[in-house]
């Protein structure tokens, strides 16, 4: 289950990432917030999501992009540092580490400071909430219609020492 979340997670980050990187290498046409919410609609695709709800989620996202896009920015968080965290996650994962190991890969390879990297985990843990929050808009069969991987981002996370509601 840990794996299949954390998994989950790298696989989240990846497309976020890709979005922004490929929004910055273009000159910029994109700001990292717009790219973060086109990327995370792509992958509400198969939810085949009624026009208005696509609107509200994309409203509800967009909200939480542009704040972790400001604070990033103003932690000196950098494209190159990003680009360097999903090289590292790709690698991690090929490497077949565990996730607190392919964790602390990624951080080392993001090279961030004490400051940088409580911004990134704050605004990762936001994005993990945001996600909580869309997943809370969507019925069980748009759910069940995104791929099985992605489904698990959309779900409440049980926290250790707790037990799930039977």
């Amino acid at each position: 289950m840990k794996k299949s979340v954390f998994s989950l997670l790298i696989a989240a980050a990846v497309l976020i990432q890709s979005g922004v990187t490929s929004a910055q290498e273009k000159g910029g046409k994109k700001s990292p917030s717009a790219a973060m919410v086109t990327q995370f609609m792509k992958q509400l695709e198969k939810a085949e999501l009624p026009e208005e709800m696509s609107a509200k989620v994309k409203e509800t996202f967009a909200k939480v992009a542009e704040e972790v896009s400001s604070k990033r920015t103003a932690a000196g968080i950098t494209a190159e540092m990003l680009k360097k965290r999903t090289e590292a996650q790709k690698a991690a994962k090929a490497e077949g580490k565990k996730p607190k190991e392919a964790q602390a890969a990624v951080e080392a390879a993001m090279g961030l400071t004490a400051e940088q990297s409580t911004v990134f985990k704050d605004t990762e843990a936001m994005l993990s909430k945001v996600r909580v929050e869309v997943g809370k808009m969507l019925t069980p069969e748009q759910i069940a219609k995104l791929p099985e991987n992605a489904q698990g981002a959309f779900k409440e996370k049980v926290g250790k020492g707790k037990k799930a509601a039977q």
